[in-house]
């Protein structure tokens, strides 16, 4: 019976330490969540991504709803997709007669790249942001800041804009 009080004895002293480790973690996590101080520009930054962000989801699902309806002339309708699933990209260009680079800008009267408009806004939410905390920094007179974030937004600007051309085997 010893025994079976010993085992009882231990198996309560085990739950209790348990216990009292999960709540030195749940207030050492409270804590922590109290003490993190969010500076303004990270607000501004955040809150440009989230709004920018679901502003092209919208313009992406209508634009997609547009194509798949049918509107706007489209260069490749969507019932003929499947006959260009399986190409590579530079066989479905060949095929479809689809623009490299930016040129798909002169054909967003066609409903398959209007849906590129909430693509490339997509695209241009980060440079959006940087430009913001771009202002801040210089502002403050920050000059590390400054200089990181105009870096980030020359990156992504000579990325999108087609300057290094790397093309890929076809």
């Amino acid at each position: 019976m010893s025994s079976q009080t010993t085992v009882l004895s231990s198996v309560k002293s085990a739950q209790s330490q348990e216990n009292i480790a999960q709540s030195d973690v749940q207030s050492n996590v409270q804590g922590n969540a109290q003490s993190v101080n969010v500076s303004p520009e990270q607000n501004r930054y955040a809150s440009i991504l989230l709004v920018c962000s679901w502003a092209g989801i919208v313009v992406m699902v209508v634009t997609f709803l547009l194509y798949m309806g049918g509107l706007f002339n489209p260069t490749v309708k969507a019932s003929d997709m499947p006959l260009y699933w399986g190409l590579s990209v530079h066989k479905y260009a060949l095929a479809t007669h689809a623009p490299s680079g930016w040129n798909w800008l002169s054909m967003v009267n066609h409903s398959d790249y209007l849906n590129l408009i909430g693509l490339a806004f997509l695209g241009s939410v980060s440079v959006l942001g940087y430009l913001s905390l771009f202002k801040d920094y210089l502002r403050k007179k920050d000059l590390p800041y400054v200089i990181m974030v105009g870096l980030e937004i020359i990156v992504i600007v000579l990325a999108a804009s087609g300057i290094f051309n790397i093309s890929a085997g076809g």
